[in-house]
């Protein structure tokens, strides 16, 4: 049984172990294939190939999971050849692993005076709310120079992060080209993944400010505007039957893709206020990885993974859900400029949208659900007013859903779902029927403007084995027939698989429209790739192309970086539009990553209309220090992010508290942020960018401290960080030393040999007792022993039966100062044996 979390960090591998969810994701490969391994329903997938583990196959602990070494290897890219005897194994990887790609090994295992159970363990630091915070930071500037009629166009984005009133504050302010401020949003929101706030309630997520409306299956869908949202939902869950809205900070320059369960599904390079936003995005029932991967201007990389569990809705008998939000619809809490007469404005904008459903599990397999909503017409002071009542159960094996509808016009709908697996091929199927020309939202594609009379979807999911390779496969079709004849039709097709150690996506997606006399179709395509060469190179290429209503190639782009150091490198990008050879664009950069902000310096041409840019932008974060008393400039992430600020002391007196004759510890190393730091002389180091994930987590190292006889507080240290937020680690190192005790016996002929199995035990004088047993040449190991002066004792127990006693007490003084104490060798002796005829033997 191989630890994978020590395993994985040996050899740097992208791979999480989260052993309180019996989880493993991660990215494997040049081609990045994605790794998930998911105890509680019994998933496990290495990009798109299942792999069968069984119950026997796998142990967890609370601080690691193990994973027999032969079902292992059918998961990573390498096999072991384990020798018990002499406590060896071999691994030999089957692809390139990221340790070869740079020659040097980050992942070191802990230092050995520490044990196994020790440096396993998490150090869990409390992020509390609080009252006040300060604000911190994340400016990104840009300004350039171009032969347009903006001539230097000036443009920031600036995002802000805080506690405010016991919640998370976060603000966002965005300007238009001419450098004026053009559109805000902030936001309050406390989250609670137990579901501790508001009592009895028991809500996950309570936000106020520029929030989202939850949807319901059937009417109203998820529309924004300034107001509140209570949701009790657990935060990564959702009901197959649903769509799901994915939102996240976009900086300027940074273009984002999603996929889900290795697909491609979608890419936004334009942020809307600031952030990326993917809409009524599908899933399948069961486990799915669905990863947004953001390419920055500095040839950055990174992912933001979400293991998102779907099921049929069905709650546990007695158990309740509840959604609720109250918004002005698209209107945002503070406005910086009024609307702009020429672009497309919702009538229903400003009017007040309520939304609000109830769960609750009647028994085991039947879940009710009844829902309302408030929607403005458009008209004023006009609204709809939508009920909705539905079962979620199971029947024959399929996971089903039934919502009936209606509004105060007397317009009704009724929906049916089901889902399950069809010749292992996971399978949705939804139908819905309108009367009266009742409005459905949620409809993706669908024209509201039209009165719907019927709406089919039908999903497939799942894998196809091409020459012995494995490649995810998604199909998706979608009719709407509106009440007027009118009918549309919509189907696509999505794969991905790996090539050459390249990631190869590529997707149809076919239209038609008939009726009314008129019969209109459409059929594109694309092919995309992505990869990184040798750890060295980061490629991503994409070709549009059209086959109906006439084939022809339409678009190519290509994206080349390479790191030239650590600090600088470069980028190249290419655009051409394929059906006119002339038309074509040129992308150059030169970034810097400077150890208090990053710096791009770039160029852009376009062939089709002459023009030109030349720009600079700078991103950095701004973050208050409470050590130094002030704001200092970091790396960007601190206003998106938490920040951390470590303390590592020599505890002499133990009482956990930087005091008295405690001494600072510098070189201690963090790693799982951007980039490793260390405490300096003062022993303290400040970290940012961590991210605003439910978790995170820091790794602590003590390789580079001059004194490693130590005990420590858990090596992994798991904490919430939220943007703005700001947690205080104090970590005491208490000075230790360790000792060989070797016990002996004196033969008759006077030669001294090893007594194994003797229970022995060092008493300090500061209250330490430390027990151990012989090995089988009578020596015994006494680590992490704190200062003080020990003596050695007998277990009295052994020593009673045994008639045994030492034969001169011993003693040793651990100093803590790294050094080492001498051994000790002491000598036992054992009592003659009583005898019934008062006589004595040996």
């Amino acid at each position: 049984m191989l630890p994978v979390g020590e395993l994985t960090r040996l050899l740097e591998m992208d791979v999480e172990v989260l052993p309180n969810e019996r989880r493993i994701i991660g990215r494997l490969g040049e081609e990045r294939r994605s790794l998930v391994v998911d105890l509680a329903s019994g998933t496990a997938k290495d990009g798109g190939r299942n792999v069968a583990l069984s119950l026997a196959d796998v142990a967890v602990t609370d601080t690691e999971l193990y994973i027999r070494a032969s079902a292992l290897q059918r998961l990573l890219p390498m096999t072991f050849e384990v020798d018990p005897e002499s406590l060896a194994m071999k691994i030999t990887a089957k692809e390139l692993l990221p340790v070869q790609g740079r020659m040097q090994r980050m992942a070191r295992r802990r230092d050995s005076l520490q044990n196994f159970q020790q440096k396993d363990e998490i150090f869990k630091v409390e992020t509390p709310y609080r009252l006040f915070s300060m604000p911190a930071f994340d400016v990104a500037y840009g300004m350039g120079l171009e032969n347009s009629e903006n001539r230097t166009p000036v443009r920031y984005d600036v995002r802000i992060g805080a506690d405010l009133l016991y919640t998370g504050f976060q603000g966002y302010v965005g300007s238009d080209e001419r450098g004026e401020p053009s559109t805000a949003r902030f936001v309050l929101e406390r989250r609670s993944v137990e579901g501790r706030l508001l009592g009895p309630l028991r809500a996950r997520t309570v936000s106020v400010g520029d929030v989202f409306t939850p949807g319901l299956a059937v009417g109203p869908r998820s529309i924004g505007g300034r107001g509140a949202i209570i949701s009790t939902i657990p935060l990564d869950q959702t009901n197959i039957f649903n769509r799901i809205d994915l939102r996240g900070e976009l900086p300027l320059g940074y273009d984002v893709e999603l996929y889900v369960n290795d697909i491609l599904r979608s890419g936004q390079n334009t942020p809307a206020q600031g952030r990326y936003e993917f809409l009524n995005v599908p899933l399948s029932q069961g486990i799915n990885v669905v990863r947004v991967v953001t390419y920055g201007p500095r040839g950055d990389r990174s992912e933001n993974t979400r293991i998102i569990n779907v099921g049929g809705g069905v709650l546990r008998r007695g158990e309740a859900t509840l959604e609720l939000g109250v918004v002005q619809q698209e209107e945002p809490l503070v406005v910086l400029r009024p609307p702009n007469p020429e672009e497309q404005i919702s009538p229903a904008r400003g009017g007040w949208r309520a939304v609000g459903s109830v769960n609750y599990g009647l028994t085991s397999t039947l879940t009710l659900s009844a829902a309302a909503a408030l929607i403005p017409t458009g008209a004023p002071d006009s609204y709809r007013q939508l009920y909705n009542v539905g079962v979620r159960t199971s029947l024959f094996g399929f996971a089903t859903q039934v919502d009936l509808a209606y509004d105060d016009d007397d317009r009704s709908a009724v929906a049916l779902g089901l889902a399950g697996q069809v010749f292992g091929v996971s399978t949705v199927f939804r139908h819905a029927e309108f009367q009266g020309g009742f409005i459905d939202e949620n409809g993706p594609g669908a024209d509201l403007t039209r009165a719907m009379a019927r709406r089919t979807e039908l999903t497939f999911d799942g894998n196809l084995e091409i020459a012995r390779r494995v490649v995810p496969l998604s199909v998706r079709g979608l009719r709407n027939e509106y009440a007027d004849g009118l009918v549309d039709f919509a189907a696509s097709a999505r794969a991905s698989t790996t090539a050459a150690s390249i990631l190869v996506s590529t997707g149809l997606e076919y239209q038609r429209t008939t009726g009314l006399g008129n019969t209109v179709q459409r059929l594109n395509g694309y092919f995309a790739g992505s990869t990184f060469r040798g750890y060295k190179w980061q490629l991503r290429s994409t070709v549009d192309f059209e086959i109906l209503p006439e084939l022809r190639a339409r678009s190519l782009a290509v994206t080349a970086d390479r790191d030239i150091s650590e600090t600088v490198s470069l980028r190249l990008g290419l655009g051409q539009a394929l059906n006119d050879a002339s038309s074509f664009s040129l992308t150059a950069a030169g970034i810097f990553k400077l150890r208090m902000a990053d710096l791009s310096v770039n160029g852009d041409y376009n062939n089709s209309d002459q023009s030109w840019r030349l720009g600079a932008q700078v991103n950095f974060g701004l973050n208050y220090n409470p050590v130094a008393g002030g704001y200092r400039i970091t790396r960007p992430g601190p206003g998106s992010g938490g920040s951390l600020l470590f303390e590592a002391f020599l505890d002499r007196n133990g009482n956990g508290v930087f005091d008295g004759d405690d001494q600072p510890v510098p070189n201690v190393t963090l790693e799982g942020a951007e980039v490793k730091v260390r405490t300096g002389a003062d022993g303290r180091a400040f970290v940012t960018g961590l991210g605003a994930g439910p978790t995170g987590r820091l790794l602590v190292g003590l390789d580079e401290v001059e004194n490693t006889q130590v005990q420590t507080p858990p090596s992994t240290i798991q904490f919430s960080p939220r943007a703005g937020s700001f947690t205080t680690v104090r970590y005491p190192m208490k000075p230790t030393g360790e000792v060989i005790v070797t016990i002996q016996l004196r033969r008759p002929d006077g030669a001294m040999v090893g007594l194994s199995a003797a229970q022995i035990r060092l008493v300090g004088d500061n209250g330490f007792v430390a027990d151990a047993s012989t090995e089988f040449d009578g020596s015994a190991a006494f680590q992490n022993l704190p200062v003080g002066t020990y003596r050695l004792e007998l277990d009295p127990d052994q020593a009673q039966r045994l008639r045994m006693s030492l034969t001169a007490p011993a003693t040793v003084t651990i100093t803590g100062d790294g050094g080492f104490a001498p051994d000790i060798m002491a000598e036992v002796k054992f009592a003659p044996r009583p005898q019934e005829n008062g006589e004595q033997t040996e």
